[in-house]
């Protein structure tokens, strides 16, 4: 949302700022309500007492307030009301009827024809994406924000509110900051000519990184200081204005989204629309956990050998950056340019190139398989690199699978000069695999079921070996940035490194069936990434695979599963 377009809240924020953030009084009522004594309140019954459970965030939250005094249930209300000004994605009538309950909880009656419930006072500054289903987080870090708040002298706050920068390193200075929504849009609300309507951090260093780069200019001194990436959009947005005097300047609208948005958050390009944005390195590694030299090896394996293996322990993220490979060589996400299937022992030549079929009248038909159809559509683009990608890719029989096409994948057997019949074509129908065709398998090192890989496959594959990242500074930011406690992470990468070191050392297991750090990877949905979280994964999953892997030695599986539970 543009500043111009947030300006319908910023008198509501301001009212709030006077009446509450420095008074200490009430956005609906007469009573002091924002006090550190009332905020000490919901920090023991909310923030000290987690309610675990699987039941709907209010019903845990009626549960946790039930013992807490009116006074404490009506200043939760209106922190809601403070939390929800700056969300754009609940509709204000929702936002109206979870203040109104919570506040009514305290036995008194709120009128719904407030001003502050407006529509327009409610519609929403920013939107907050797949992070506000953690929006508990940032109701915690703003009770304990609030805590610090009141425990400086009015005189203190009374300065702090009249320097933005001032009030930015405080603000910076509290737990968890960096991570919080609400750290955000609470500098918005409260200087909106110094900052942006903008509550996904992350959203602000893509803005900034892709204006540096159309602009051939340096990046902060430190990329990863909120306030510098803060300075930095102020630079940008005045210059914007300077150029396009009048002009309303919205980061998330063309042509100012087209700097920097990545084209994986893009929706798919509408007839007559703009095409999609080139797949590059700097997009695929967002979330990937290998170094920048290893993927772009990868890459330029795939571009010259034409065929890859990604081999490994499960749980590495094969599938994951198999993926991002893809698109990257593609160079933008194209659907048409990329087909993925997984390979079993009764998968066969019949199902992946061509064979007889039985028909409904009772006859037979000759059908393609699904690579033959590949094939065909990448001859029919000849300047767009097609990626075909197998999943187990060691589990079939890869002779009778690919048959003849073994040679034909071949990187210097491309081409019609190479065209061969095929085993069930018809007289004088030829077939070749055409240059801009990729294979991207992927190898699962753990599964006892397989031979070892044929020497057919290893001649005509470039091989790479993905490993669990544990103790990598990557994985280690992104548990950081999911809301993982800094505890939990030392506990994951402690008890993983260890039990890997076993698997390692093992000599009937070795390296091939370590433990991948995909099993700890929070989904952008979990709502609870705690010590119970991870009891689940050790219990659920990594136990299981355990006992599997010494099925023979079950005393071993339980130490080492025992292990994990320290």
């Amino acid at each position: 949302m543009s500043k111009q377009q947030a300006a319908a809240i910023l008198p509501a924020a301001d009212r709030w700022k006077q009446q509450c953030l420095l008074a200490g009084g009430s956005l609906f009522g007469d009573e002091r309500l924002w006090t550190g004594q009332n905020f000490e309140q919901l920090r023991v019954h909310f923030v000290e007492n987690p309610d675990e459970g699987s039941d709907p965030f209010y019903e845990k939250l009626r549960r946790q307030l039930d013992p807490a005094p009116p006074e404490a249930k009506r200043l939760w209300s209106e922190m809601t009301w403070t939390f929800y000004l700056i969300v754009r994605d609940v509709k204000p009538n929702t936002k109206r009827e979870r203040i109104t309950m919570v506040w009514e909880w305290s036995g008194a009656r709120l009128p719904k024809d407030h001003w502050a419930l407006a529509d327009d006072v409610l519609t929403g500054c920013a939107n907050t994406g797949s992070l506000r289903a953690q929006q508990w987080r940032d109701l915690k870090f703003i009770v304990l924000v609030m805590l610090d708040w009141f425990a400086l002298s009015g005189q203190q706050r009374a300065e702090l509110v009249t320097d933005p920068w001032k009030f930015a390193g405080w603000l910076a200075g509290r737990e968890r900051a960096q991570r919080r929504q609400f750290r955000h849009a609470l500098l918005f609300l409260l200087f909106p000519d110094w900052f942006e309507p903008i509550v996904v951090g992350s959203n602000k260093r893509e803005i900034v990184n892709g204006f540096a780069r159309k602009w051939g200019e340096a990046l902060p001194a430190d990329d990863d200081d909120d306030i510098s990436i803060d300075r930095k959009l102020l630079e940008i947005r005045k210059r914007l204005e300077a150029d396009r005097p009048g002009e309303e300047i919205d980061f998330y609208q063309s042509p100012f989204e087209d700097v920097w948005r990545k084209d994986s958050d893009l929706p798919p390009p509408r007839p007559g629309g703009r095409e999609r944005k080139p797949y590059s390195v700097d997009t695929a590694l967002d979330g990937v956990f290998i170094p920048r030299w290893q993927f772009t090896r990868m890459l330029d394996a795939l571009a010259g050998q034409k065929n890859l293996i990604l081999q490994g322990p499960p749980g590495v993220g094969k599938t994951w950056i198999a993926k991002r490979l893809a698109w990257c060589r593609i160079g933008r996400k194209d659907p048409d340019a990329i087909e993925m299937v997984q390979f079993h022992q009764s998968y066969a030549y019949e199902d992946f190139v061509q064979g007889w079929r039985p028909t409904e009248s009772g006859g037979f038909t000759l059908r393609n398989g699904v690579f033959f159809e590949f094939c065909k559509r990448a001859e029919a683009r000849p300047d767009t690199p097609f990626v075909f990608i197998i999943d187990e890719i060691n589990r079939g029989n890869l002779s009778r699978i690919f048959g003849e096409l073994l040679m034909l994948i071949e990187p210097d057997k491309r081409g019609p000069a190479h065209a061969i019949p095929l085993t069930y074509s018809r007289t004088g129908e030829r077939f070749c695999v055409s240059d801009n065709v990729h294979v991207l398998g992927m190898m699962n090192t753990a599964d006892r079921s397989l031979a070892m890989v044929d020497y057919a496959l290893r001649r005509r594959f470039a091989f790479e070996m993905l490993t669990p990242a544990y103790g990598t500074e990557k994985f280690r930011e992104h548990l950081l940035d999911a809301d993982v406690d800094l505890k939990l992470v030392d506990r994951i990468e402690k008890n993983l490194t260890a039990l890997n070191a076993h698997i390692g050392e093992d000599k009937d297991l070795g390296p091939g069936f370590q433990i991948g750090h995909s099993f700890f990877v929070p989904g952008d949905r979990a709502e609870n990434v705690d010590e119970g979280w991870y009891d689940a994964v050790v219990e659920t999953q990594i136990a299981p695979l355990l006992r599997e892997y010494w099925f023979d030695r079950p005393d071993r599986a339980d130490e080492l599963a025992e292990l994990l539970r320290r």
